[in-house]
């Protein structure tokens, strides 16, 4: 008996160029960071100047969220990744004249819009239309660990020829080059994308595609109606909060195991460095296993495992010598945060969420999911300003730890309301592998 024809594989080189995208549109608004020094330097900017960039991408990029569900439900995702790539490598080339602080800001608030607003939902939805119901964990664990993999290989390669153009020539032109590479990626992958990726055909859609863009409202109110009262909604929106909460805060693991344990500052840095590389493990594990067993368990079992890595760390007795111990507990913390995240949009699909309202669901758990990343690092903040030294960081972990928790229970609850959806899809799955 043959299996069941994979539309996954029939799309994976589409898949391949997605997920690149996914993870090179977000180096230009960000690689000012790993080269904080000879930007700051090269622009003429002060510290501030230099925060208020980061500041104007944010605030736009909260906004985005919103609106850009509707974008995605109205317009073709192909169409909405290409400007969104050929758009932001175009604002790349600006800098590449040096202009004045006050366009420099405008470039960042920019990003803000074209890889957030016309890009993020479109590729979530883009990435669902490419995989089965049943292949949905593996087309966004492949997506999320490919990222990783892609920053991992980008970031060695650049900084390796930013050093070969800074030690022969100088800073600047070492940085234009930075500028130049990210920027020109960009566009070709949109080019790529527009040529590769096909338009998502919605049920009993005849019409031409153009013809149903302009017919169709900006936002669908009786489609956002229906997503808020779903309690699927609302868990779903609790699971990406909770989870993005330790993907957001595992940095202050770094001080921390130099405050508590002695550690050196290479050691210490060493530790965000080796989240890179347990990215993909989680990604592509949760990936596979979440076809196989369901995506919302493996999403359970990870919890769990984020949930005793984060007390390890914080009841490890503050020894140098139990400082290993520290390691593996991060590990564990590590590869389940991502590996949980690589699974935020698979369990859409046993949400009985169509591909055609990804959109419109996104607007919704998107920007109050993603909204950790700003109560997070300010509970980080008050915690370690009013408990100075190791007691604010246990605090802090112990909270990060209670939203895990809260995570957990929201995933039981979800394998409870979706327990007739997903007899379904393993129904399905099972009924297409014995016809084909």
């Amino acid at each position: 008996m043959t299996q069941a024809k994979s539309k996954l594989k029939e799309n994976i080189f589409t898949l391949i160029l997605l997920t690149i995208a996914g993870a090179m549109i977000y180096a230009l608004p960000y690689f000012r960071n790993y080269y904080y020094d000879v930007f700051v330097s090269c622009f003429n900017l002060t510290n501030t100047q230099m925060g208020s960039l980061g500041s104007a991408y944010g605030v736009l990029s909260v906004f985005s969220y919103v609106i850009g569900g509707a974008l995605a439900d109205k317009f073709s995702a192909r169409k909405l990744i290409t400007i969104s790539l050929v758009a932001t490598g175009g604002l790349g080339f600006v800098l590449l004249l040096y202009p004045p602080y006050p366009v420099v800001l405008a470039v960042h608030a920019l990003w803000g819009v074209t890889s957030i607003l016309t890009f993020w939902c479109a590729l979530v939805k883009a990435i669902r239309s490419i995989a089965d119901s049943d292949e949905q964990g593996k087309a966004f664990g492949f997506m999320e660990g490919g990222r990783g993999i892609t920053n991992i290989i980008h970031a060695s390669l650049i900084l390796a020829m930013f050093s070969f153009i800074s030690n022969n020539v100088s800073d600047k032109l070492g940085l234009s080059a930075i500028i130049f590479a990210y920027s020109a990626v960009c566009v070709l992958l949109g080019i790529l994308i527009f040529i590769k990726l096909k338009d998502i055909k919605e049920e009993g859609d005849t019409q031409d595609a153009q013809a149903v863009e302009e017919k169709k409202p900006l936002f669908n109110i009786p489609v956002l109606k229906k997503v808020l009262k779903m309690p699927h909604t609302w868990l779903v929106i609790l699971i990406i909060f909770t989870s993005y909460s330790t993907l957001i805060g595992y940095y202050y693991i770094t001080p921390y195991t130099t405050e508590v344990f002695g550690a050196s500052v290479v050691l210490a840095a060493a530790f965000t460095i080796f989240s890179q590389y347990c990215r993909p493990v989680g990604c592509f594990v949760a990936g596979i296993l979440g076809d196989r067993v369901g995506s919302s368990k493996v999403m359970l079992v990870s919890f769990a495992i984020m949930v005793a890595g984060i007390l390890g760390v914080t009841f490890t007795p503050g020894k140098a010598s139990l400082v290993y111990m520290v390691v593996v507990f991060a590990a564990c913390i590590y590869t389940s945060m991502y590996a949980i995240q690589a699974l935020h949009y698979a369990i859409l699909e046993e949400g009985d969420y169509p591909t055609e309202y990804t959109g419109t669901a996104l607007a919704i758990i998107a920007p109050l999911g993603y909204s950790a990343e700003i109560v997070s690092p300010l509970v980080a903040g008050i915690l370690l300003d009013k408990f100075p030294g190791a007691l604010g960081y246990q605090y802090y972990f112990g909270f990060l730890a209670a939203l895990g928790i809260i995570g957990l229970i929201a995933t039981v609850v979800w394998l409870n309301i979706t327990k007739e959806k997903r007899k379904m899809i393993y129904s399905s799955k099972k009924a297409a592998n014995e016809a084909a």
